[in-house]
């Protein structure tokens, strides 16, 4: 048997790339997350009930959103509803009168963080 040896730097490279593969590099230097993806990605529904949406991001990244339209943002203290994206589900509520806006975002550590992505649910009458 061959005693194969690795260096600590091509070991390091190696965990980093792994970990990394949830974020795309750009630039050779820094991975940016990529836009999430809502579904549906806008819709109606009659007033008073909820439609299910589903929000998916690459593998090993972690999900931002919120429901009054305001901006979600990444990091320990970010704003917005934190979930996995390997559940990804959301249950949007149709009120009375007005619609909601989702907006999401992906983020991961050491990368940048994803465009926004929005979709804008209304009530039907």
């Amino acid at each position: 048997m061959k005693k194969i040896t690795i260096s600590f730097n091509v070991l390091a490279a190696i965990i980093a790339v792994t970990i990394l593969q949830a974020c795309a590099s750009t630039s050779g230097t820094q991975c940016v997350c990529a836009k999430p993806t809502l579904t549906p990605p806008s819709g109606s529904g009659p007033a008073g009930t909820t439609i299910t949406v589903t929000i998916a991001t690459t593998t090993g990244a972690y999900l931002r959103y919120t429901l009054d339209g305001s901006t979600p943002t990444c990091g320990s203290s970010g704003h917005g509803t934190l979930i996995a994206a390997q559940t990804g589900v959301v249950h949007v509520p149709l009120p009375d009168v007005f619609g909601r806006t989702l907006k999401a975002i992906a983020c991961k550590a050491g990368c940048a963080d994803s465009p926004i992505v929005v979709g804008n649910y209304t009530a039907s009458h």
